[in-house]
């Protein structure tokens, strides 16, 4: 419980100094950090109700897409098997579904109403074991990539990398935004099912 606190405090800081050093004003700032706090006690009261601490992580997503209001079987699809994440990933990927609905509300596919997410997830075995995840979203606007870099990107780009040893690939493509999330298996990320 106490390394659990920890870590979920050494997130929130990290959260608050990259969304300070990202945003324009101060109300931008407490927007921005509200939702990203938002998005972090979702996934905090969502383990609480587990006594063993784990999350799945289709349940991770579609809470994220429904606060929102992007329900699943409408304007989403999610598929994938079942995983189990330890907390301190549920936490740093909690943010990344964040930012990911946030971008589809403000810019990309939810803001209209035929647009369409998919997210899937795998296994790969090669060259190491990991899971792969892609986030895939069509019939919305034409995107670009940011003229900047702001909180998101740094999360893709440093975040990712430094806390689940992951790869992210964000793609801009003409029918919509897709980004591919490759993260090693590792007892730091999942819940062995044989213990779950």
């Amino acid at each position: 419980m106490q390394h659990q606190t920890r870590n979920l405090l050494a997130v929130i800081r990290s959260v608050a100094r990259r969304s300070a050093e990202t945003s324009e004003s101060v109300e931008e700032y407490a927007m921005h950090l509200d939702g990203r706090l938002t998005a972090l006690a979702r996934a905090q009261g969502a383990l609480s109700s587990d006594p063993r601490a784990r999350l799945d992580l289709h349940s991770l997503i579609s809470d994220e897409l429904l606060s929102y209001h992007a329900k699943e079987g409408e304007q989403v699809s999610l598929s994938g098997p079942r995983i189990l994440l330890q907390p301190g990933a549920a936490a740093t990927l909690g943010l990344a579904f964040h930012e990911l609905a946030t971008n589809a509300i403000k810019f990309g596919a939810l803001t209209r109403d035929e647009g369409r997410i998919s997210v899937s997830w795998k296994h790969a075995d090669e060259p190491e074991p990991h899971l792969v995840i892609t986030w895939r979203e069509q019939h919305g606007p034409s995107v670009t990539p940011p003229k900047r870099k702001g909180f998101g990107m740094a999360l893709f780009e440093r975040m990712l990398p430094y806390e689940l040893k992951a790869h992210a690939k964000l793609s801009f493509e003409p029918e919509g935004l897709r980004c591919t999330i490759e993260v090693p298996l590792s007892d730091r990320v999942i819940v062995d099912e044989g213990t779950a």
